[in-house]
C-alpha cells in the first residue's frame, strides 16, 4: 500500500511539474509574440499605413489608447458586463481588424484601413493584456526571467525582419495576435473568471484602498514619463518614418537576461530602473557631448534603456496584478494604456525633433540636454520616496471579509468605539454598517449618498479608528483586533 501510494504521489508530483513547465512556456512564448508583435507595428504596418495617409498611424494609435482607456474603467466599475464577451470579443476584434486593414491597404481606402488599423490596434493591446494575466500564475522569479529572455529573444528577432518581403511581415503582423491569444487562452480564462466574479472593484477600493491603486498612482504617471523615451526612441534618426534598429543594444539585454538567470532572488524593479535611466541618460548625452551626428551611438544607449524599461514595467503591472487579482485586469489595462499614452507622446516629440536633424544638430543637442535636466528633475522631485518594489509589497490582496458570530452586545460596542474616537452622526451610521459586514455600494444605495460621500465618510473612519481594511475595522468590533 505504501508503495503505491508512493507511486501515485510521483505520478502526481509529475503531471504538476509537466503543467508547469508548459505553462512557463507558454507564457513565455506569448511574451515574445507580443513584444514582436508591437516591433512589427512601428517596422511594418506603419510604414504602409503611411503610403496611404500619415493620419492612419495617428488614429490607430490613439484608438488603441482610448480603447485601454475605456476597458479599465468598465473592469474598474461594470466588470460585469465582461463575463461573457471579453475572449470572443478580443477575437472578433482582431478580425475584423484584421479583414479591414487588409482591405484598406488592398483598395488604398483611407476610411477603410484607418477603421482597421484602429480596430486591430485596440485588439493588439487587449491581446496583450491577457498575456499579463496568464502569466499571473508564475512565481516572480520565473515572471523576472521569463520577461527578461522574451524581450531578448524579440529583440534578436527584429535581425530577420528586413530580410522577409514586405508581404511576409505584414502577414505574420495580422496572424501574431490570434497564436498569442491561443497561447495565453488556457492559462487566462480561470484567473479572469475569478476576477469577474469578484465585486467591482469601485466599490471595493472604498473598504480596502490598501489592496487597489487610483488611477493616480506614482507607478502609473512614471509608466508616462519613461515610456515617453521609448517613443522617443522609435522616431529618432528615423529613415521614411521606419524605426532603425540598434543591434548593439543585444549585448545589454543579453547580459541582463543571464544575470536574472544567474541570480535566486526575484527580480528587483528599483535596481532595474536605476539602471535603465542611466543608458537612456547616456543616450541623451550623446548629441550634447559629442556635438556631431553620432544617431547610431545614441541609439544603441537609448535602445538599451528603454527595453530594460519595458521588462521592468511588464514585470511591475504583472506583480501588481498577481497580488490583488480582483483589481488585476484594471491594473494590467490602466498600466498598458498610460504606457501607450507616453509612446504616443514620445514618438511625435522624437518626429519633430528630427525636423532639425540634418538641418542644426544642434538643436537635437539642446533637446536632448533639455530632456535628460528634465528627467534629473522629475526623479529628484519624485523617485525619492517612491518604490516599485515597495509599491508592490504594500498592495494587500483583497480577501474576503469573515465576519464570527455577531456578539449580543454588537450594537453597543459600536456605541462605545463611536464615542470613544469621535465619529460624528454620519460617520456612525457607515460605521455600523461597515462593522455588519455591509460594501460600499450598498451603503451607497442605503442612505442615498454619493459614491464620493462614502469613500470619504470612510475614509475618515479608518483613519479615526487606526485601521486600513475592512477585516480589521470588523475585527475591532468583534474584539479580535486586541487579541491579534
Amino acid at each position: 500500500m505504501h508503495v503505491a501510494a508512493a507511486g501515485r504521489d510521483e505520478r502526481t508530483g509529475r503531471s504538476v511539474a509537466k503543467k508547469r513547465i508548459k505553462r512557463v512556456a507558454a507564457c513565455f512564448a506569448a511574451l515574445v509574440l507580443m513584444f514582436t508583435e508591437y516591433w512589427l507595428l512601428n517596422f511594418c504596418a506603419f510604414p504602409l499605413f503611411d503610403a496611404v495617409s500619415p493620419w492612419t498611424r495617428e488614429i490607430s494609435a490613439a484608438a488603441g489608447g482610448i480603447g485601454l482607456i475605456v476597458m479599465a474603467i468598465v473592469a474598474r466599475w461594470k466588470p460585469g458586463l465582461l463575463k461573457k464577451h471579453l475572449f470572443p470579443g478580443i477575437f472578433a476584434t482582431l478580425v475584423a481588424g484584421a479583414i479591414l486593414t487588409l482591405a484598406g491597404l488592398y483598395l488604398d481606402s483611407f476610411f477603410v484601413l484607418a477603421a482597421g488599423a484602429s480596430v486591430i490596434t485596440i485588439g493588439i493591446s487587449l491581446a496583450a493584456v491577457l498575456v499579463g494575466v496568464a502569466c499571473m500564475g508564475l512565481d516572480l522569479r520565473t515572471l523576472g526571467i521569463g520577461i527578461a529572455f522574451a524581450y531578448f529573444a524579440s529583440y534578436a528577432l527584429r535581425i530577420l525582419f528586413p530580410l522577409l518581403p514586405i508581404e511576409a511581415n505584414l502577414l505574420l503582423f495580422v496572424a501574431l495576435p490570434f497564436v498569442t491569444l491561443a497561447l495565453c487562452a488556457s492559462s487566462a480564462r480561470p484567473v479572469l473568471r475569478q476576477i469577474l466574479a469578484a465585486d467591482p472593484p469601485a466599490d471595493a477600493a472604498v473598504t480596502s484602498p490598501a489592496s487597489y491603486l487610483p488611477f493616480v498612482h506614482q507607478v502609473f504617471v512614471t509608466l508616462i514619463i519613461f515610456r515617453f523615451i521609448y517613443g522617443y526612441t522609435l522616431t529618432f534618426a528615423e529613415t521614411d518614418r521606419v524605426p532603425i534598429f540598434p543591434l548593439l543594444a543585444l549585448l545589454p539585454l543579453g547580459v541582463y537576461a543571464l544575470v536574472r538567470l544567474a541570480r535566486k532572488q526575484p527580480l528587483d524593479p528599483d535596481a532595474l530602473f536605476r539602471v535603465s535611466i542611466l543608458f537612456s541618460i547616456a543616450g541623451f548625452l550623446v548629441p550634447s557631448i559629442a556635438g556631431t551626428q553620432n544617431d547610431l551611438i545614441a541609439s544603441n544607449l537609448l535602445s538599451s534603456g528603454t527595453g530594460l524599461f519595458e521588462i521592468l514595467m511588464y514585470f511591475v503591472l504583472v506583480a501588481l496584478a498577481a497580488k490583488n487579482v480582483a483589481n488585476a485586469l484594471v491594473v494590467l489595462t490602466w498600466g498598458t494604456a498610460m504606457a501607450s499614452l507616453g509612446t504616443i507622446i514620445g514618438a511625435n516629440f522624437g518626429r519633430l525633433a528630427n525636423q532639425y536633424y540634418h538641418i542644426d544638430y544642434g538643436v537635437i543637442a539642446t533637446v536632448s540636454a533639455c530632456i535628460v535636466f528634465g528627467l534629473v528633475v522629475y526623479i529628484l522631485a519624485t523617485q525619492r520616496n517612491f518604490s516599485f518594489g515597495d509599491t508592490i509589497r504594500k498592495v494587500e490582496p483583497a480577501a474576503p471579509l469573515s465576519p464570527s458570530e455577531r456578539p449580543a452586545d454588537f450594537e453597543q460596542r459600536c456605541r462605545l468605539l463611536s464615542e470613544a474616537h469621535g465619529l460624528t452622526a454620519r460617520e456612525d451610521e457607515i460605521f455600523s454598517l461597515l462593522a455588519q459586514g455591509r460594501n460600499a455600494r450598498f451603503i451607497q444605495e442605503k442612505l442615498v449618498v454619493s459614491y464620493n460621500t462614502v469613500k470619504t465618510h470612510v475614509s475618515h473612519i479608518y483613519a479615526k479608528l487606526d485601521v486600513h481594511t475592512h477585516q480589521e475595522l470588523i475585527d475591532l468590533v468583534e474584539g479580535r483586533h486586541d487579541t491579534a
